[in-house]
């Protein structure tokens, strides 16, 4: 007894656990192990008569007094201990364990360690002969020494079943240590379960989104046969070191915003069932995270979340510079669905079509349907940089103002006295007072003009010159780009040009003109409806014209070389009906001095009375005289010039009023 009680005060024991150290200790002296079957041996009895002291065995162990041979990769009842060296030596030498050489109580310093600690137990348990049962109850007994870890703490008031906690902190640690970040599914299910029906059982509960590790978004699948540590998981498992391993969904821009969006399309399993609600949970808290940016709170006013989703995938491929390809709907929408939605883009049926925030059109050689952003569509996710993703309206689409060459027209007064009327009704000032007069009288507001006449009497040009003196930009119409070899695209064309035209004026500081130019093809009289089916086509464009005619909130401009074919119904909707004749002597005389300054009065006078030319036929021949001057060297005379007039004119004396040799 007195040997015991030395023992207790240099060591620090109480009672009983000096009794069951002694053995462990008496025997470690010769360099031998002890364990549950060891120490039956020793007291000799039967093993079931020690196994009430095996707390003691495990009390030692936990204050540092004991260490375990084989380690936490055993089962509690196949450890075999040996006693700590500090120990050791103090006693030995008689010397009391102070605070300072006192053994640390735990070895493994963090949860970093815990969940390394897990993962090698899991990994060797076949090796240690452990089955599912051992393995669960050795990492059990280890959380309750180190309960005070926040994994674990949390994993247990959250109510997370043994297996569950295990399959985590294995997680955790491939996280660390693992390619990737991620675990593979099968040797996971492996390492922890004997069962091939618990592995199954396990599997679809990961796989269907039920695991309450998932559904506390902890964890996450990646495909049928990975698993990896969500954000939330990564904050619970590193806790203040998250932040370094965490890239952050809040606060971003437009930009970031959508590339977060195809990391979730890239992510995401296609052939998995349930995949849409995995990814509304994902967009559900991407835009949680981001409320401060506009087009979030707009669209969730007003759209569901698959619908916000893929609006959102059409914005990054715009930002990329692409199209979304409507097949790709499979790919995020269950098949019946995709199919039924890729029928409603092409119908214009879509929400998103509706409100003009998406376009589906047609593309490359094999005609495949797409859908873009619309201008609204940009202005709404790129806010003050949708700009920057617009198309530049340019070229022979859009002229501006200031880019149209400032020309002088011969025309005659009364013809002059009506273009006059036109410019002026079109200058800022007037136009915005017509529109509100129009409108408190409850009248129609556009402003819509027919010029027509014969080729080259400066219809087209006349619509440029009042353009620029009013400061207005001309949106051209191709007319040929709006008839479409492919049956329905016509009048889908149609409509976007007026489409296109409303968008332009809501954003421009001055509503720029509508030009039609030679629109015989499209403004001209209806056909019989039985006479074939590009007939129906024909008048169902038309009808389209007729419709936006009549709520055009704008100026529209058509010009006509033949007005005789113009459709009754078009002819009352033009406010102006300007006639263009060719020119009158005078002015032929006044157009040739204009173009040719060289020409003397005399010749001018000449040319005028030999040949009725329009503008546009003066025009060529001039052209013709300079290519002989470049390659002459010298000025045409006027012999040259009267030849040039008469070769003008594909029929011989069709355009002469005398010739004078």
């Amino acid at each position: 007894m007195d040997a015991l009680k030395g023992l207790n005060q240099c060591t620090g024991m109480k009672g009983m656990e000096s009794l069951v150290f002694v053995p462990v200790f008496d025997r470690d002296l010769t360099e031998n192990s002890t364990g549950i079957t060891e120490l039956a041996d020793y007291f000799n009895c039967p093993v079931l008569d020690v196994m009430m002291y095996y707390s003691y065995l495990a009390d030692l162990e936990k204050n540092g007094y004991l260490t375990s041979e084989n380690g936490i990769f055993c089962s509690l009842l196949k450890r075999k201990y040996r006693v700590n060296i500090k120990v050791l030596e103090a006693i030995i030498q008689g010397k009391e364990l102070n605070k300072k050489s006192e053994p640390e109580k735990r070895r493994l310093k963090d949860q970093f360690d815990f969940c390394r600690a897990v993962s090698a137990l899991a990994s060797s348990r076949k090796k240690e002969n452990l089955d599912t049962q051992e393995l669960l109850g050795a990492i059990i007994q280890m959380e309750e020494v180190f309960a005070s870890f926040d994994i674990i703490k949390t994993l247990r008031d959250k109510e997370i079943s043994g297996e569950n906690r295990v399959l985590f902190y294995i997680i955790c640690d491939d996280y660390t240590f693992g390619i990737d970040k991620m675990t593979d599914l099968s040797e996971l299910l492996k390492d922890v379960f004997d069962s091939p029906g618990d592995r199954l059982t396990y599997r679809s509960s990961i796989i269907g989104l039920e695991n309450p590790l998932i559904k506390e978004e902890w964890i996450e699948g990646v495909g049928e046969n990975s698993v990896k540590l969500t954000n939330q998981g990564i904050k619970l498992f590193l806790r203040d070191k998250a932040k370094a391993f965490i890239k952050s969904i809040e606060g971003l821009d437009c930009y970031g915003f959508a590339s977060a969006i195809k990391k979730i399309y890239r992510e995401a399993d296609s052939d998995r069932p349930g995949f849409s609600d995995e990814i509304k949970k994902k967009l559900f808290r991407l835009e949680l995270s981001n409320q401060h940016l506009d087009f979030v709170n707009k669209l969730e006013m007003d759209y569901d979340a698959l619908d916000r989703f893929l609006f959102y995938m059409v914005c990054y491929e715009c930002m990329e510079d692409d199209s979304f390809q409507l097949g790709n709907l499979s790919e995020i929408y269950p098949k019946a669905q995709s199919v039924r939605l890729a029928h409603m883009f092409k119908a214009q049926e879509h929400p998103l079509q509706k409100e003009k925030l998406v376009e589906c059109s047609k593309q490359g050689f094999f005609d495949k349907s797409v859908l873009t952003l619309t201008d609204n569509g940009k202005r709404l996710f790129f806010g003050d940089d949708a700009k920057n993703f617009m198309e530049k309206m340019q070229g022979k689409d859009y002229f501006l103002p200031e880019k149209i060459v400032e020309r002088k027209l011969y025309f005659s007064n009364g013809l002059q006295a009506q273009l006059s009327l036109l410019q002026k009704s079109l200058e800022e000032n007037n136009y915005l007072e017509l529109r509100k007069q129009l409108e408190e009288k409850g009248m129609q507001k556009g402003i819509a003009a027919l010029l027509y006449g014969p080729p080259g009497t400066g219809k087209t040009e006349s619509v440029m010159q009042v353009a620029k003196a009013t400061g207005r930009a001309i949106y051209h119409v191709d007319i040929s780009s709006t008839k479409s070899c492919w049956f329905g695209e016509s009048e889908k064309l149609i409509k976007e040009v007026f489409k296109r035209y409303e968008d332009i004026c809501e954003h421009s500081e001055m509503r720029p003109i509508l030009l039609f130019n030679e629109a015989d093809g499209i403004f001209s009289k209806r056909k019989d409806t039985d006479s074939s089916n590009v007939a129906q086509t024909e008048n169902t464009i038309q009808n389209i014209i007729l419709e936006e005619m009549e709520r055009l909130d704008g100026i529209l401009i058509a010009t006509t070389n033949m007005a005789e074919n113009l459709d009754g119904a078009f002819e009352r909707r033009f406010l102006f009906k300007i006639k263009f004749d060719k020119p009158t002597l005078e002015a032929r005389k006044s157009i040739w001095l204009s173009k040719m300054p060289s020409l003397s009065d005399d010749n001018a006078g000449i040319l005028a009375t030999s040949f009725n030319f329009s503008g546009g036929e003066i025009d060529n021949i001039v052209r013709k005289a300079t290519i002989m001057e470049v390659l002459g060297g010298k000025e045409p005379e006027i012999q040259d010039l009267k030849r040039l007039c008469h070769e003008e004119k594909l029929h011989d004396g069709s355009g002469r009023i005398g010739f004078n040799t």
